[in-house]
């Protein structure tokens, strides 16, 4: 009998390991989350100046274009949520600068380093 309950313990524990992992690794979605690039590479619409989902600068251009928010320092940098507004971004990559792309639709905080390498394709999401 008390070999039951030992692997019913073990049982138990592996999966508030497990759980643990799994939220240790959703983490990275969320607040404070790292990226290995200079900015923040979001679609916005260029009148409204409201966050478009990324597929609207991908797919249909005109009034949609990217938009780029420095990422740096020691602070987090904010990503507003689609259809919010953002501001304080650069609508030109600067000379030398990389931009991360794929930031969670529902906004985030972000900061530089962390997820992988930098580069103007790379992604990041959550």
């Amino acid at each position: 009998m008390s070999s039951h309950r030992n692997r019913r313990r073990a049982s138990r524990v592996v999966s508030i390991g497990v759980v643990a992992a799994l939220a240790a690794s959703l983490t990275g979605c969320g607040e404070g989350a790292g990226v290995g690039a200079d900015y923040a590479k979001i679609c916005r619409d260029n009148s409204t100046q409201k966050r478009l989902p990324d597929n609207d600068c991908n797919n249909h251009g005109g009034h949609a274009g990217w938009y780029y928010l420095h990422v740096g320092g020691n602070r987090s940098t904010k990503i507003p949520a689609v259809g919010r507004t953002v501001s304080g971004g650069v609508t030109t990559l600067p000379s030398g600068k990389t931009a991360k792309s794929g930031i969670s639709s529902r906004g985030s905080s972000v900061s530089k380093g962390g997820f992988g390498g930098s580069g103007e394709h790379g992604g990041f999401g959550g």
